[in-house]
């Protein structure tokens, strides 16, 4: 009776998690291990749930407790390395991948776990490996088929990628994800787009909010490519309507972080000695997404001296770490979080830092850390670690900020879906920036996508000499790096640098005229 109890306790649990209701799973799958310490599969549960509100210390402890039940379960060996992964902990989880014995699996969702850890672990090729055999084994399941052509995207297998979301949408029409990725592999010509069936998927109405952004986003970039500028605006501002209408945001808490930024990272207490972390490795690329970020870390990480670790949050996370410890917990809002951030220890913080990014850096002289909204802290940066390098990227206001407000972000940039906050964003993130220029000075390279567009040799050669790395000819090259990309660009690196995104806001005018009026009674030159 107790065993038949905990199975339906179990499976409402998984069911709760499967639909979002992550408040009911928690109390399920509490209710269970707490009724039945003994019964592993409660506590992998519970540990999911906990992974998926985002305490990955939590979860780790809870599935520990499965694994002292079961210690040879695959499901839960795997969920500890998710867990691993998520805490940072990469050379922990890539110890589990390597002491499992790929050879004797047998299931499809095995392999298909098996290839998105890989994934997380930054070995594209192995998971490419395993996802083919998921898709062998089951070619009829759509999830598998998406896996596999998210990780042939991202090696630049486009063509093959395009064949795995064909089937994938063949499989299940409903996967949104699948449209929308299918739609910016390529730029979609009259003879062969997806419009008619977007449109018609988008009229049958019974599509949940969610899905039916993502396909308008979708169908916005498609009618862009089409040329037909203003039948993809009103896709878009529908689309990125949606996504706001259902977040919960404070925009007005952005620009207040920024103002304390500013207030407590003065110049004079950025010119004030402090000791750091004396490491060469790290090469920071900063800015706004869409500006160039990719294209600049593609060009430095073609060097042989450079590692591309992608766009990282580990800066961010070991200062909340710092931050903690010091004010003995949480800090209650971003005020005081920014107000304690001066008072860490800078070179324990560097030192933190740079070994968070282990295994995967190390193996080369210098590692590029490629996440853009690291320009909040720049100061620290630089303080925690007195040699990294920063690279600032720059574009025109408009095609910024029109760049942002057309891409579906997954979770980060809240401020993107809609124009007037983003374009408050943008005035407070250059205010920033400027700060950090005029009490650093020389600290920071500015790089304008424009000019690197332009006259690429001379700014890449400007860029290798700013981070003391001497010239290398695959740098021009850099479409030819078959290096991995997981970034909104993936298409576009894969390609010689092209200049026919300069001044695409134009196309859009009439729709953007608020967003250009407010940047013009700021004084931004457009």
């Amino acid at each position: 009776m107790i065993d038949t109890n905990n199975k339906k306790l179990h499976q409402l649990a998984w069911r709760l998690l499967k639909e979002g209701d992550l408040k009911g799973a928690w109390q399920q799958s509490r209710a269970l291990f707490e009724k039945s310490p003994g019964f592993a599969p409660g506590w992998d549960v519970a540990s999911r749930v906990a992974l998926a509100v985002g305490n990955a210390r939590m979860a780790l402890d809870l599935i520990d407790h499965a694994l002292a039940i079961e210690a040879g379960n695959f499901a839960f060996i795997t969920q500890k390395a998710y867990c691993l992964l998520a805490l940072q902990r990469g050379g922990e989880a890539q110890h589990i991948l390597d002491g499992l014995d790929i050879s004797r699996l047998r299931l499809a969702d095995e392999y298909d776990t098996i290839g998105n850890l890989y994934s997380l672990c930054k070995d594209s090729e192995r998971s490419l490996q395993c996802f083919e055999k998921a898709t062998a084994l089951m070619p009829d399941n759509p999830h598998f088929q998406l896996n596999l052509a998210l990780v042939r995207q991202s090696l630049g297998d486009m063509e093959g990628a395009e064949n795995a979301f064909d089937k994938t949408i063949q499989l299940d029409s409903d996967d949104s994800e699948a449209w929308l990725h299918r739609s910016r592999l390529r730029k979609q010509t009259a003879s062969n787009n997806h419009t008619k069936e977007l449109e018609a998927l988008i009229a049958t109405g019974k599509h949940p909010w969610r899905r039916e952004m993502t396909l308008r986003y979708a169908l916005a970039k498609e009618y862009e490519d089409l040329g037909d500028f203003k039948v993809s605006f009103q896709h878009l501002k529908t689309a990125s309507a949606l996504r706001r209408n259902h977040m919960r945001h404070d925009a007005s808490a952005d620009l207040q972080t920024m103002d304390a930024i500013i207030e407590h990272f003065s110049k004079e207490f950025l010119l004030q000695t402090t000791r750091g972390y004396m490491s060469e490795e790290p090469i920071f690329i900063v800015g706004l997404p869409r500006t160039g970020t990719t294209l600049v870390e593609r060009i430095i990480g073609s060097h042989s001296e450079v590692y591309a670790a992608g766009e990282l949050n580990n800066f961010a996370e070991n200062l909340s770490r710092e931050i903690n410890r010091l004010e003995e917990g949480k800090p209650a809002n971003r005020q005081q979080f920014v107000a304690a951030a001066n008072r860490v220890n800078f070179e324990r913080l560097g030192e933190a830092y740079l070994k968070s990014t282990r295994p995967h850096t190390g193996k080369t002289a210098r590692f590029i850390d490629k996440l853009p909204l690291n320009f909040l802290y720049c100061g620290l940066i630089l303080k925690a670690l007195p040699n990294a390098k920063i690279i600032h990227l720059t574009r025109h206001p408009m095609d910024t900020c029109f760049a942002i407000y057309k891409t579906l972000f997954k979770q980060a940039y809240p401020f993107s879906y809609d124009l007037q906050e983003l374009g408050r964003y943008y005035l407070a993130y250059q205010k920033l920036m400027q700060h950090w220029q005029s009490s650093m000075p020389g600290r920071i390279l500015d790089v304008s996508y424009e000019k690197l567009v332009t006259n690429q040799e001379e700014e890449s050669r400007r860029i290798l000499s700013f981070c003391g790395l001497a010239w290398e000819d695959a740098c021009l090259t850099f479409h030819r790096n078959l290096a991995p990309s997981m970034t909104a660009s993936l298409a576009q690196v894969r390609q010689p640098v092209y200049t026919s995104s300069i001044g695409r806001w134009k196309n859009y005018r009439e729709d953007l005229h608020l967003l250009e009026e407010m940047f013009e009674r700021e004084g931004l030159e457009l």
